[in-house]
């Protein structure tokens, strides 16, 4: 992490952080700002930086980025996206934008899915392990992320995932479930689980997540979305039609009343068997995804447990799936009373410290830290997300777009269209060999950073044979970057227009 070491003097005395990167093109434009992939000239490593503008306009919003940034450094796992860094305002009280270092990873689970429709039942097996490894890690620490979908799962030409956009989080500070305000954009609706589906009120437990991952892996199955509703009414007769009408104990738990009298007067309806569903799938794939779409919450898995299925036999690996403790209520001490402006600016920037220890000492001894203002190393670097932001679309810059997506918040990103039309050739690209990135237990292991065409080469080639049987999950030729324009039917809203710049996979065939 940047700013760790003997150069400490040198990073904390001027803003000399900026000078440090070099911003190499725009990969992410929205409301909140702008994001940028950049190379580390420390380290030669190529990072996402995420420039938020205007912070605390809205202090909900600013509430927002508290929140994920907080929890982003809490929760240390291989399969949850890791902030590297995050830079140090000019000025304590008055600084206005903030730079997040992320580590850069290639696309989304959106994109692979609808890139790609030669994804192996091994993809599918080892997708599924990380998302449900990640989840046994973040519900120990009584996390609940509420709002999982394809897109907020980023995605390597090495099959490596990881969960982001953490900004809709909840932490639970006890074993009840607690009561919490559902609106109706909070977890996309074609990934929210049934006991949420019309309610401004209701209680939650982890159960949500599991749903959601059911929903997802579903998707990877199929290739599309299992619940496109378009409405609440909508979505809640796409699961009944597939999952059968829920009986009358399981529609009481229902709190809004419109929906629970909606299902209570529906015909009754027979479930439709997985396997019909879903005809070429594995059979221990779908018993398991029956239990993870199981409309009664009490009747889903764990994470743990779902770990344990028979789908995840000779892969599960207990030294693989940590744990960790419950997140102490004294960090989110904030979301249980009002804050101000001036209040979640100055619980800003304590995070930002925790990414420079020397300052947070100083801070700590309460050293007066309210008049200082760095010098204009900060400048270039606004002027080169400037440039960014101005001629972003236009075809100013200076390698292809690779991606149009990020995290925190990852919703607000508008997908940049048509620019793969703008890229001559770029469909012939020669297909890279990525080593499967070895999987580390420990919640503080350095995996699976962002692996590029560019450098694919130093990788070193595993044997196909080794997926699912080396104790490290090690595999050969798994997937490359390929550009594909998104042909799915412009009907669906929330897919609608995209172009897909995602992942074209490539698995060899298992040896016996």
């Amino acid at each position: 992490m940047a700013g760790r070491g003997p150069l400490d003097k040198e990073f904390f005395t001027e803003y000399g952080e900026a000078s440090q990167y070099q911003i190499l093109e725009v990969v992410g434009k929205g409301s909140y700002g702008v994001v940028g992939s950049a190379i580390d000239s420390r380290t030669g490593e190529r990072v996402a930086i995420k420039k938020i503008n205007d912070v605390f306009e809205h202090v909900s919003d600013a509430t927002r980025i508290l929140r994920e940034i907080k929890l982003l450094r809490l929760l240390r796992h291989p399969d949850i996206v890791e902030i590297k860094h995050i830079m140090l305002p000019p000025s304590r009280r008055e600084f206005r934008d903030i730079y997040v270092v992320f580590e850069l990873m290639e696309s989304d689970l959106h994109q692979v899915i609808k890139a790609n429709d030669d994804l192996t039942p091994e993809h599918y097996q080892f997708f599924l392990y990380q998302l449900l490894r990640s989840l046994k890690y973040i519900h120990s620490a009584n996390v609940f992320h509420r709002d999982l979908k394809p897109k907020n799962i980023l995605a390597n030409a090495d099959c490596k995932l990881k969960i982001c956009d953490f900004g809709l989080a909840r932490v639970s500070f006890n074993d009840a479930p607690s009561a919490i305000f559902w609106t109706d954009y909070v977890a996309t609706r074609w990934y929210r689980a049934p006991e949420l589906c019309g309610s401004f009120f209701s209680k939650y437990t982890p159960g949500i997540d599991i749903w959601s991952i059911g929903c997802i892996f579903a998707e990877m199955l199929a290739g599309k979305p299992l619940f496109p509703g378009k409405n609440v009414v909508h979505q809640l007769d796409l699961m009944t039609d597939f999952l059968g009408t829920p009986p009358p104990e399981s529609i009481a738990k229902i709190r809004n009343e419109k929906a629970r009298r909606y299902l209570s007067s529906m015909r009754k309806k027979p479930p439709v068997p997985f396997a019909h569903k879903f005809p070429d799938a594995n059979p221990l794939a779908l018993r398991l995804l029956e239990r993870l779409l199981a409309f009664d919450p009490k009747d889903r898995p764990t994470a743990e447990e779902a770990l344990a299925d028979p789908y995840f036999h000779g892969l599960a690996n207990m030294d693989r799936e940590p744990s960790t403790q419950p997140i102490s209520k004294l960090e989110f001490e904030f979301e249980r009373r009002k804050v101000g402006k001036d209040d979640v600016r100055e619980l800003i920037y304590r995070e930002i410290l925790e990414y420079h220890p020397q300052m947070l000492h100083e801070y700590l001894r309460g050293a007066d830290q309210t008049s200082f203002m760095y010098p204009s190393g900060v400048d270039r670097f606004k002027r080169q997300f400037a440039h960014l932001e101005e001629h972003h679309g236009q075809g100013d810059r200076s390698s292809p777009l690779l991606r149009q997506h990020a995290s925190l918040p990852r919703e607000r990103i508008c997908a940049a269209l048509d620019e793969a039309a703008d890229q001559s050739g770029s469909d012939n690209r020669s297909a890279a060999s990525i080593a499967l990135t070895t999987l580390q237990g420990p919640p503080n292991s350095q995996d699976g950073h962002a692996t590029t065409a560019g450098n694919s080469s130093n990788k070193p080639n595993y044997s196909a044979r080794s997926l699912l049987k080396s104790a490290s999950i090690s595999a050969s030729k798994c997937v490359v970057v390929k550009k594909k324009v998104d042909s799915e039917e412009g009907s669906i809203a929330e897919h609608q227009d995209e172009t897909v710049d995602g992942l074209q996979c490539k698995m060899n065939a298992l040896n016996a």
